[in-house]
């Protein structure tokens, strides 16, 4: 992305973010994110410090904004740029249908409708320039915490670190992307992908924290390999779906079509290769696989910390369970209350709190797709015996 189409980007993100971007705006920035995905982070972020900056701070910024602009202004300088383009169909090389040259070429002048859309401007430079502050501010703050003792004149400076996309969900949130190759992954909620700059060039891999279903791109010279905390996938071309959370005690990975070879982090000489329809099921820590399903054989190298079965499918419809989210629908099948909560707590962005360890322990079976998180909560107490209360995001859950 060149460095007019970037400045564009951002404007249209302020935009965005102030509410004054069109509905062909708001579609060319979409496309934008799908083309760049390693914006949704920076994006993302001056979001949610946007949405959180207290209005004594957001009017601290912007009066700190004028007396620049007014500095500005007695110096005869403009600030308004050739990226900055407001009306439909604006793009990277549009300007402000207001701002033209005299007849001598000297500058620009403002029509009489400056001052009613001064506002709106000036919030947008103020958003741009957040972000010009974020980026230095992360800049800064990643040199601070480096371990370096090395001189700031050393002879030979360090090499830089190799860059890198980053997409991310928070929870409450899901996402899709289309990676360079074509490889197209659904991200669920609390989950981070990142992959090299050079992705699909020298070679195609990603690093996983959380959720994620892949529909990857065959290439049989190139394969595509998954890293998470527990296992490495390696791939040509299939649909699986990963589940790798730091919480979990289990990492699973269930495929639905092709092969995948897996190996486990610390057996890395030891390869399990998946078969259509089976779930790879790995303990996060030493502790038994098994206990919730004491009858069901293990097919893998140590019982304890291994053990492959089939994929759970709804009763009623013969859904795949792991890979519902997908399609927008949690369903969860004898369920201990406290797993649920967890998938609950990403499903819909909020935290769980039990008063009694007994609930815990209560087993349902269900689904969600629509409902609220009340609604939600209703229909489990159908089945069992409690009460709740909602404090902001804090579900507090206690017996009746």
């Amino acid at each position: 992305m060149g460095q007019e189409h970037k400045e564009y980007t951002w404007n249209l993100i302020a935009k965005k973010l102030t509410g004054e971007a069109s509905t062909e705006e708001l579609l060319e920035l979409e496309a934008l994110l799908r083309g760049n995905p390693e914006l949704h982070y920076p994006m993302q972020t001056m979001a949610d410090l946007w949405k959180s900056s207290s209005p004594e701070d957001k009017k601290m910024a912007e009066q700190a904004l004028n007396r620049h602009l007014d500095r500005m202004e007695v110096l005869n300088i403009d600030f308004i740029t050739s990226t900055h383009g407001t009306g439909k169909g604006a793009g990277p090389n549009r300007s402000y249908e207001s701002e033209a040259s005299d007849s001598a070429g000297r500058g620009t002048y403002r029509d009489p409708s400056w001052p009613a859309r001064q506002g709106f401007q000036r919030k947008r430079i103020l958003i741009t320039a957040s972000i010009l502050c974020l980026l230095i501010i992360t800049g800064l703050a990643i040199f601070m915490r480096s371990g370096t003792k090395a001189s700031l004149t050393a002879s030979i400076p360090p090499a830089p670190a190799e860059p890198r996309s980053e997409v991310f969900t928070r929870n409450g949130s899901r996402t899709n992307l289309v990676l360079p190759d074509g490889t197209q992954v659904w991200l669920n909620a609390g989950s981070r992908l990142t992959y090299d700059k050079n992705y699909g060039t020298a070679s195609r891999e990603v690093n996983l924290t959380g959720e994620a279903f892949f529909d990857v791109a065959r290439n049989a010279g190139k394969p595509f390999v998954i890293h998470a905390a527990r296992v490495d996938i390696k791939v040509l071309g299939t649909r699986f779906n990963v589940k790798s959370y730091p919480s979990d005690k289990t990492t699973e990975t269930t495929l639905i079509r092709g092969s995948i070879e897996v190996s486990i982090k610390d057996r890395p000489s030891e390869k399990i290769i998946l078969k259509p329809n089976e779930k790879l099921v790995v303990a996060n820590d030493d502790s038994t696989l098994h206990r919730n399903h004491p009858s069901q054989p293990a097919a893998a190298i140590n019982e304890s910390l291994v053990s492959i079965r089939k994929p759970t499918y709804e009763t009623a419809t013969g859904a795949v369970i792991e890979t519902s989210w997908v399609d927008n629908k949690l369903i969860f099948q004898d369920e201990e209350f406290r797993d649920l909560a967890k998938q609950m707590e990403r499903w819909y962005g909020v935290t769980f709190r039990f008063t009694n360890p007994i609930q815990e322990g209560w087993s349902f079976t269900g689904n969600f797709q629509k409902e609220t998180i009340q609604q939600a909560l209703d229909a489990l107490k159908l089945t069992q015996a409690f009460d709740y209360t909602i404090e902001g995001n804090q579900i507090t859950i206690y017996d009746r």
